[in-house]
């Protein structure tokens, strides 16, 4: 009976340990994918959404940025500097456009700057839509994001449209 509870109390320990490895030791680059891939599953929208959920994932989504980040989207004529404050009305506003919305992240080339404070990823982002009129929405674009380490956190200073891909 000893021996039992001796074995499960060293497997639960083993466990335990096993799985703070993984956590503790993600690697900055691993956290800048884990950041793209949560901003994906943000953006995502299957359907109606009450205005309250939607303010709440637009302020998770403000969450993710430093006080300013600047957008350069050459092909929507985009290239602005916006305060973080601002954010949120621009993604409910870019949200409610569309009934369905999902946002793919691939290719990343990360380069993280001396010091590991600041990042540049060169990716590439699928953008696949349902407008409200039921119209199909699908680009591929390149973009370059950059990205600022805070208190272990990489969040979004940049984004910048390099080129829209066509499929």
């Amino acid at each position: 009976m000893v021996n039992q509870k001796n074995i499960i109390i060293t497997v639960l320990l083993m466990t335990c340990g096993i799985i703070a490895f993984f956590i503790l030791s993600q690697n900055d680059e691993t956290k800048i994918k884990k950041q793209f891939h949560k901003l994906a599953a943000k953006i995502e929208k299957n359907g109606n959404e009450h205005d309250l959920i939607a303010a709440k994932t637009a302020h998770e989504i403000e969450q993710m940025f430093t006080g300013s980040v600047r957008i350069q989207i050459p092909s929507y004529s985009v290239d602005k500097t916006f305060p973080r404050s601002e954010i949120s009305p621009h993604v409910l506003y870019a949200r409610a456009l569309y009934q369905k919305i999902t946002l793919e992240f691939h290719d990343f080339q990360i380069q993280i700057a001396e010091g590991n404070t600041s990042a540049v990823v060169d990716l590439t982002g699928v953008f696949e839509a349902t407008t409200r009129s039921n119209e199909r929405v699908d680009e591929i674009h390149e973009a370059e994001c950059t990205l600022e380490k805070i208190e272990d956190e990489w969040m979004f200073t940049g984004i910048k449209g390099v080129e829209v891909l066509e499929r």
